[in-house]
């Protein structure tokens, strides 16, 4: 890499990958340490070996302004010197916090630690948070984060919820009253500590925070908290507007619901106004294919290193007609095996054969389902999947209702 690809607004990938090399050669003397392009990532070790991916790495370092791009950079590296944890949960709990992940990252980590078998899957030590996210607990300091597992908790003698007590403990004591307003009664956390989402998790925050009514809370990636009432359909408009862009320019993915509080707890709702709830649905179905379209790259990568021949759906969306909502779409075709997401409508593709014209029908899923649910076995992924190795009859298919758009 050329000196001057330094000063350039966006170093390209291969330059970035080769100034992350440097850094943790510097860091590592003497160990074995490689870039693997395809994968866009870094192996440190040989046997016991090290992962560090730079895909997020890359995309913060980039929208950083030139003069945090190091320490952007030094925060991703302090992720390969991750000391041993506490032997303690005295030593542990000033550091404890609780996290907020997307499902579908516990997912995508699951099928890459199958294929890559030295990379470590999600904390196994999570509690589910309504809609599609999950609690997790983090053992914070200055110089590294890791998530915490149930085999530490069982070594230090606590649970999961006594541990997550004194992470929201420590939360709350690091939360004080800090917002930007953005117009239309839309406020955005603004403690910029890895933890703007975390709030999620304190009601009393929300209360205060909110003027009139309920407060309506959107965490669409990890830095991000947006709040609106229930009363300001304006304000709720914006958030969901910039809960997509959010969710587009930063990754990191955390959810696309809309959280409220019912009797102390925190729920996903949906938005009693037409509009936000249209937007809302949009934005569910956009990011859901997202998360379909990386669980097929990861399953199709696994497949092909271990020999399996199974088709991996694509969920497909369109533009409803008369209306800015998206449809999504799968097909199952007879004679091949299927991994199948959950989609609105499921195209039932018969293939032409013995000089015979093929035959593509659209149903519901509800209709799909009603013909040949007993050939779908739901597997354990998220979002969800079916295997599915048969095919309606003939018969059955010819008499379901087509998908009426």
């Amino acid at each position: 890499m050329g000196f001057f690809d330094f000063f350039r607004a966006r170093p390209t990938p291969d330059g970035f990958a080769d100034l992350v090399l440097r850094q943790v050669r510097q860091r590592h003397p003497g160990s074995a340490c490689r870039y693997e392009a395809a994968a866009f990532r870094i192996v440190l070790g040989g046997g016991e070996q090290r992962i560090f991916n730079l895909d997020n790495a890359y995309r913060d370092y980039c929208a950083a302004p030139r003069k945090l791009r190091a320490q952007v950079l030094q925060n991703y590296l302090a992720g390969i010197d991750v000391p041993a944890l506490p032997a303690t949960f005295a030593e542990a709990r000033e550091h404890l916090m609780p996290v907020i992940r997307s499902r579908s990252q516990g997912d995508y980590l699951r099928l890459l630690a199958l294929r890559q078998p030295p990379r470590p899957a999600l904390a196994d030590a999570w509690l589910a948070l309504d809609g599609d996210a999950l609690i997790l607990l983090a053992h914070d300091t200055a110089a590294s984060m890791a998530t915490i597992g149930q085999a530490t908790l069982a070594q230090w003698g606590v649970t999961f919820e006594q541990a997550l007590a004194v992470a929201m403990e420590n939360l709350r004591a690091r939360t004080p009253h800090r917002f930007q307003v953005l117009g239309d009664g839309l406020l955005m956390g603004e403690w910029h500590d890895a933890y703007d989402s975390s709030r999620l998790l304190l009601p009393d925050l929300l209360y205060r925070a909110c003027a009139g009514g309920e407060p309506l809370v959107m965490i669409p990636t990890r830095g991000r908290f947006l709040l609106a009432s229930s009363h300001n359909v304006a304000g709720q408009l914006r958030m969901v507007a910039l809960a997509d862009k959010l969710m587009q320019d930063e990754g990191r993915h955390v959810s696309p619901a809309m959280y409220g509080v019912r009797q102390g707890k925190i729920v996903a709702c949906q938005p009693e106004d037409a509009a936000v709830a249209a937007a809302l649905a949009r934005l569910h179905a956009m990011i859901r294919a997202h998360h379909y379209g990386e669980q097929k790259q990861e399953w199709d990568a696994l497949n092909e290193s271990t020999g399996e021949d199974v088709f991996v759906a694509t969920c497909m969306l369109f533009q409803s007609k008369g209306s800015e909502g998206v449809v999504s779409l799968a097909t199952w075709t007879r004679g091949i095996e299927t991994l199948l997401p959950r989609t609105d409508i499921v195209a039932m593709v018969v293939p032409a054969d013995d000089g015979g014209a093929g035959v593509t029908k659209m149903l519901a899923w509800d209709d799909a389902l009603a013909i040949g649910g007993e050939l779908m076995q739901e597997i354990e992924c998220y979002p969800v999947r079916y295997r599915v190795q048969g095919f309606p009859s003939p018969q059955s298919l010819a008499a379901a209702p087509v998908w009426d758009s």
